[in-house]
C-alpha cells in the first residue's frame, strides 16, 4: 500500500498523552508527507487524510482541536 510506511510513522509518534498536528508534522513524517504530495508544499494535506483513514480505523482519535490525537 501507498501509505503504510507514513501511517506506521503516524502511529509510532502517538501514545497516550494527545499529540498536536503540529507535533506530528515534523521530521520524517514531513518528509514522507512532502515527497507524497502532488503539489509542493502541501504535504500538510496528506498528514490531514492519513490521520482521518486511520481514525476511521479505529486505531486513533482526536481528544479536541487543541489537544491533539492519541492512539486507541
Amino acid at each position: 500500500m501507498k501509505y503504510e510506511n507514513l501511517d506506521q510513522m503516524i502511529l509510532n509518534r502517538l501514545g497516550s498523552e494527545p499529540k498536536p498536528f503540529c507535533d506530528i508534522f515534523t521530521g520524517d513524517v514531513l518528509k514522507e508527507c512532502e515527497e507524497l504530495s502532488i503539489h509542493k508544499y502541501e504535504g500538510f494535506r496528506v498528514l490531514d487524510r492519513r490521520l482521518q483513514a486511520l481514525r476511521k480505523k479505529g486505531l486513533i482519535v482526536n481528544i479536541s482541536s487543541s489537544k491533539g490525537w492519541v492512539k486507541l
